[in-house]
């Protein structure tokens, strides 16, 4: 079983409290499901590039031809084989990094994440049984978690059934017990690898 992680913790594994949560996904992940692969999008360093008319000219030709190992679409061929996806990205301007939009527009692709009914909608394609979202936010973020919301939406749509997020919030305000929220998240996102290694399994 394949596992796609997303890391889009642009501070890096050594600062990122987001990425230290996905870290304990991945352990639990791992031990309920011997043998998981886990393949990774490091987006600080894949340097992916946003669909601009030129690229989407080219993207279009591919699609067309089906040329699924043209380098511009393994970003999409990895999403649409992967059993699970994990996605790590704090919370950012009310949503995530800007790299995590990107990642986005690279993997919508036609014929290999996503066709067109002969009405016209979207079906995805994807073989994903689930997804999880992991995030930490230094303020509050309440109503206002548009970053969750829209990869849920966006996760759905090219074809991943169950979706569930994590996240640590207000863990930059002064008083606040940092400590405790970043164990409860934490004690959550092992759940949440514990239950989606089981699903794998």
């Amino acid at each position: 079983m394949r596992l796609l992680f997303v890391n889009a913790c642009m501070r890096g594994p050594e600062v990122s409290r987001t990425h230290a949560l996905c870290r304990a996904f991945l352990e639990e992940a791992r031990k309920a499901c011997p043998g998981l692969e886990v393949q990774e999008h490091d987006l600080t360093r894949m340097n992916l590039q946003p669909v601009t008319a030129p690229v989407l000219r080219r993207k279009e030709a591919l699609c067309d031809a089906r040329r699924w190992d043209d380098p511009l679409l393994r970003p999409a061929y990895a999403f649409a084989h992967a059993d699970a996806v994990l996605i790590g990205a704090p919370y950012w301007d009310l949503s995530f990094p800007a790299a995590l939009k990107v990642w986005v527009e690279n993997v919508y692709v036609r014929n290999l994440t996503f066709r067109y009914t002969p009405a016209g909608e979207p079906v995805g394609l994807a073989r994903g049984r689930l997804a999880v979202y992991i995030s930490t936010a230094g303020s509050p973020v309440g109503e206002n978690d548009w970053g969750a919301g829209y990869m849920r939406a966006v996760l759905s749509l090219l074809g991943i059934p169950e979706f569930r997020s994590v996240c640590a919030e207000g863990i930059d305000i002064q008083g606040r017990d940092v400590e405790g929220i970043l164990r409860r998240a934490e004690a959550e996102a092992r759940a949440a690898g514990k239950a989606a290694g089981e699903k794998l399994r």
